[in-house]
């Protein structure tokens, strides 16, 4: 579930694609180059500059390390947790 409604947009740099155990989905690791966020008080991943944000993506197949991406993400989270889930991830 959202823990409210929010959504980031920035830019970054593929660091590493980290499989998930059961086969389905991945953790993407990207170094962020730019935050495009419009609306920053919807922004809960406040990805700045040089920093590194963990996203999963459901369907990585074809998204290589160097790659340069536009990320599209919303922080879900529950009792147990939460994590960042890409909405989308375009080749810039």
């Amino acid at each position: 579930m959202l823990a409210k409604p929010n959504k980031s947009v920035f830019q970054g740099r593929v660091r590493a694609i980290r499989s998930e155990e059961d086969g389905w989905g991945a953790n993407i690791d990207l170094v962020v180059t730019k935050n495009e966020s419009p609306i920053l008080e919807r922004d809960f991943l406040r990805p700045a500059p040089g920093s590194v944000v963990t996203v999963f993506a459901a369907n990585p197949a074809k998204i290589q390390v160097g790659e340069s991406l536009r990320v599209h993400a919303n922080l879900t989270a529950g009792p147990f947790g939460g994590r960042a889930v890409a909405e989308s991830l375009t080749r810039v």
